[in-house]
């Protein structure tokens, strides 16, 4: 039985504050691969829309997720670029967590964060949040669920543009800039934007450039697209702090001359053709990324440098069976990385590295999917993905090592939507996932290395939920569990990443939506989430029954936006993150646990024609804090990474459209 406390205050509020969703009517494109419509869904759908990104008082991606997907992000490294955990995953909850862009993957192959920062933030439309969802149609790492951003689109006719500037707090300024103009045949969107701020901590100077853009052309019923990004990144690292430390001065840095930078591209070249009631899309999609790192106080130098290629040919068929409409899904992936990192005790030695590893990773994969009316109230979702995964790592200089292997991998899902009436439905599903092993999770640092890489991971999941839908009231109330096997993880007992024994993740969520009127939109959310290890004896510790480090016991969020006048808005967010305990503490040997905490993000916006000007507030109540914190290995005492303080910002927007 699930039992987790939540501080008496939060929970009153998630009792009788429910919070506005999207329109009944809003697409989902990942739910299926193409549009559907989330009332018919029988899974967890949180939606985040354009204008809640824009209302919002942060201009980092992983934070309004936070905000509004009930999921969460964890800095342990002081980049902009949080890790996500969907569902409680732990210092692995990027790994479980699926990112997407326009159904494309953006999630890495290595132990790094996807590079939420790469995405200029007006340029997003959307963004759908399938909790434990996405194997079947996107493959390994969604054992957890799936976030997939959906970039602005033109519409026939329509000419929209933007330019905003913002400043404000720890020497903060950003620009963002963008114009769509789409005609009846040809379209053209391009989105720009720039962030420079010194950082909360020294050495903590944080540099983004993005740019990004699309192509469009649509004739008959027929479209094709060209997608494209370009980045650069350039950033301090200042590294943790011990307790004694951060007691001292949490804006203190023990590495001023750490550092990494990253520069990336990718480019999508897609269409899709309509046929009656059948639809046929692709996309070809390549992603490069070139990043470097000082780290360990100037002493060691990573130099790495990544290509992926995917092919994604899919089909939506129609055809009728018992009086009814239905449809079947199908697809093919196709990808493919490539990988290569050189590590040395200095830029000028990485000519003559101390360790250089090379990686190869193929994956060829179908995938069926059935959408069933069953009645005119009841959906059935049935679907399977067969997948060959072909590796290769190779070691050279020190210490020299070749391992290969080729696996076959099984997702399935089974899942049932009933309408009740009244609003109400009710759905359930079952499934199946996988995780492989990354090239961080293989490295091999000193001989002997392991004989064969690491086995994939894989997870069964199980759900149930009840959905309102009322008026101006959206509700939603599920339980689940996950039970996996191998589960891919590092463990400091044994000092190196291995196949657990077997895991178990169990957790119940509540999202609720209200408008409570024309000017008053309110939201909440609460997650309850316990994750264990099932069995299993890490050098000489037996964890059995103990608690997976770095998941928090419950996350809330509450949230509201105010209209007070004609052309002014008041919008606040409150979110919360329960207790966890440290990393390295799998032995729950630590007598602490990571201390909760919540924060109060403002903003308040005032339009004048087409120009909107606005004052935002993060960390309102200024809260000493940080997501991210480890045992040391006495275990007498931790470090982590502490979070800023409160921040103001400014800014100045105008907008055609």
């Amino acid at each position: 039985m699930l039992k987790l406390v939540v501080p008496a205050g939060i929970a009153a509020v998630l009792c009788f504050v429910p919070a506005w969703a999207q329109d009944d009517d809003a697409i989902v494109v990942t739910a299926t691969r193409f549009p559907d419509s989330r009332r018919d869904l029988p899974v967890g759908v949180t939606l985040i829309s354009a204008q809640d990104i824009r209302s919002s008082a942060s201009s980092n991606l992983a934070e309004i997720l936070a905000q509004h997907g009930l999921l969460h992000v964890r800095d342990n490294s002081g980049s902009p670029n949080q890790q996500l955990d969907l569902r409680g995953f732990g210092i692995t909850g990027s790994e479980n967590t699926l990112v997407l862009v326009d159904g494309v993957r953006l999630s890495e192959n290595e132990l790094v964060a996807p590079q939420l920062a790469a995405i200029p933030l007006e340029s997003i439309e959307r963004i759908e949040i399938l909790r434990g969802s996405g194997a079947v149609l996107y493959g390994g790492g969604a054992s957890g669920g799936t976030v997939n951003i959906i970039t602005r689109a033109g519409r026939p006719g329509e000419a929209r543009g933007y330019a905003l500037g913002r400043a404000g707090g720890y020497g903060s300024r950003e620009y963002r800039a963008g114009f769509s103009r789409q005609g009846e045949a040809l379209g053209l969107t391009l989105a720009f934007s720039d962030e420079d701020t010194a950082g909360y901590r020294r050495n903590n100077r944080y540099q983004q450039l993005n740019l990004s853009g699309a192509l469009e052309a649509r004739g008959g019923p027929g479209r094709a697209w060209l997608r494209f990004g370009v980045d650069d990144q350039h950033q301090g690292l200042p590294g943790a702090l011990s307790e004694a430390q951060i007691a001292a001065d949490p804006r203190q840095t023990l590495n001023p001359s750490d550092y990494g930078e990253r520069n990336g591209g990718q480019v999508t070249l897609g269409g899709a053709l309509k046929a009656g009631r059948h639809e046929f899309s692709a996309d070809l999609a390549y992603r490069r990324k070139h990043a470097d790192a000082l780290l360990f106080n100037g002493t060691f130098f990573v130099d790495t440098r990544v290509e992926y290629w995917s092919l994604t040919p899919r089909a939506r068929l129609g055809f009728d069976a018992l009086g009814r409409a239905h449809e079947l899904v199908l697809g093919a992936d196709l990808d493919r990385w490539d990988y290569g990192t050189a590590s040395a005790g200095s830029p000028q030695a990485i000519a003559a590295p101390f360790s250089r590893r090379l990686g190869e990773q193929t994956n060829r994969a179908l995938y069926a999917q059935l959408n069933f009316w069953v009645a005119s109230a009841t959906r059935l979702v049935l679907g399977a993905r067969a997948q060959r995964s072909e590796d290769r790592l190779e070691e050279r200089v020190f210490p020299l090592d070749e391992r290969r292997a080729a696996r076959s991998l099984r997702a399935y899902e089974a899942a049932l939507r009933q309408r009740l009436g009244g609003g109400w439905s009710g759905y359930a599903k079952a499934g199946r996932s996988f995780r492989v092993a990354n090239f961080d999770d293989n490295a091999c640092f000193f001989p002997p290395c392991a004989a064969s890489l690491l086995e994939p991971q894989t997870a069964r999941a199980g759900e149930l939920g009840v959905e309102l839908e009322r008026g101006g009231l959206r509700a939603r109330l599920a339980v689940y569990e996950i039970r996996l096997e191998n589960e891919i993880y590092f463990s400091p007992l044994t000092f190196s990443t291995l196949n657990l024994s077997p895991t178990r993740r169990r957790g119940a969520e509540l999202e609720a939506a209200w408008r409570a009127g024309e000017t008053l939109e309110l939201r909440a959310s609460l997650a309850l989430q316990r994750a264990r290890f099932r069995s299993g004896v890490y050098g000489g510790v037996d964890v059995g029954g103990n608690t997976v480090p770095l998941v928090p016991e419950a996350l809330a969020t509450v949230g509201a936006s105010w209209r007070f006048a004609a052309a002014s808005r008041v919008n606040a967010s409150l979110r919360y993150v329960g207790g966890q305990r440290y990393d390295n503490d799998q032995a729950n040997s630590f007598p602490r646990e990571m201390p909760d905490y919540a924060l109060l993000d403002a903003k308040l916006e005032h339009r004048i024609g087409r120009v909107h000007v606005a004052l935002e507030a993060r960390n309102l109540f200024d809260k000493r804090y940080y997501s991210y914190g480890i045992r040391n290995f006495a275990g007498t005492s931790f470090s982590a990474f502490p979070a800023p303080g409160r921040a103001l910002y400014l800014s100045l927007a105008w907008r055609l459209e």
